[in-house]
């Protein structure tokens, strides 16, 4: 009875053991699981980012030019190549009007081309002592916007012949619309000039000025020297616009 207490007990004690010694083995190796894919994880390769680029300016479009406006012709055409003179007055009765100190003016349109255009200018017998300074301008819009602008053509004359019409020339002027402008002065005293005009007179073809205003009812005396003769002597007028 003793000896089978002893077998059982020693039995025991190998079962212990061998418990013990199966725990030790797993505490001390970890297990290995084969057999099992490794999740693949994807790479994601990142492009260089390019340095931001300026929109380019772009190209304006061409501006169109405007085709030019073709200027009237109120000629009525040309009657003959030769040069002809046509006079802005009729018959009648001239006065005489000092004009130093004053501007004295006219507005006209030529309907060809011409080479000068003055005032019958008196002087009262003086022969020396007086001059004339002339501006032409084209016109512009009405008569004070006109006379603001630059002159293209300017002349100067003294000491002509009492009376007589004393015009600025030049190579040539196309047709259209002009204001002449004349300055009156003296350099010596009682020494004056001015212009022949024609008092209570209206006309269709000229308006005249007097210190830059309509001079109503009068006339300027003014002759116009074509180049060629049209069969229409002039053309219509503008509104001056004072």
């Amino acid at each position: 009875m003793k000896m089978k207490k002893i077998t059982i007990s020693l039995f025991v004690l190998l079962i212990a053991a061998s418990i013990l010694t199966g725990c030790a083995g797993n505490a001390g190796t970890a297990e290995q699981i084969t057999d099992v894919p490794a999740t693949e994880i994807p790479v994601i390769t990142l492009a260089p980012t390019a340095p931001p680029t300026e929109a380019p300016t772009p190209t304006p479009e061409p501006t169109e030019t405007p085709e030019p406006t073709e200027k009237p012709d109120y000629s009525g055409g040309i009657k003959s190549e030769k040069p002809c003179i046509y006079d802005f007055f009729g018959s009648g009765a001239s006065s005489a009007y000092c004009g130093t100190g004053r501007r004295l003016a006219v507005q006209f349109y030529a309907t060809a081309e011409f080479t000068g255009i003055g005032f019958h200018s008196p002087t009262w017998t003086a022969t020396t002592g007086y001059y004339v300074d002339y501006e032409l301008y084209v016109w512009d819009t009405d008569y004070e916007t006109t006379v603001e602008n630059d002159p293209v053509a300017t002349a100067h004359f003294e000491d002509w012949q009492d009376g007589v019409c004393i015009p600025i020339e030049f190579e040539s002027m196309p047709s259209g619309e002009y204001v002449l402008l004349a300055l009156y002065g003296s350099t010596q005293e009682m020494c004056n000039s001015g212009v022949w005009y024609l008092p209570d007179t209206e006309r269709d073809d000229i308006i005249s000025y007097l210190d830059d205003q309509v001079w109503y009812d009068n006339v300027i005396r003014t002759s116009i020297y074509y180049a060629v003769t049209p069969e229409v002597k002039y053309g219509p007028l503008s509104d001056p616009g004072i």
